[in-house]
């Protein structure tokens, strides 16, 4: 009998500024990422176009 394997969840990081998810896997390297601030952690896409322009 075949077992059903589960598919692992890929852990995102959370946004700094409102709580949500990102896009970003947590095993992300930092200088792959956009709206990371160093010192405080990633911003979502909504918060870094509200923040950024």
């Amino acid at each position: 009998m075949a077992e059903k394997i589960e598919k692992s969840k890929i852990e995102h990081d959370k946004c700094v500024k409102c709580g949500g998810e990102t896009e970003y896997p947590k095993d992300t390297r930092v200088d792959f990422r956009e709206g990371y601030i160093e010192g405080a952690g990633q911003l979502c896409e909504d918060c870094r176009k509200k923040i950024y322009g």
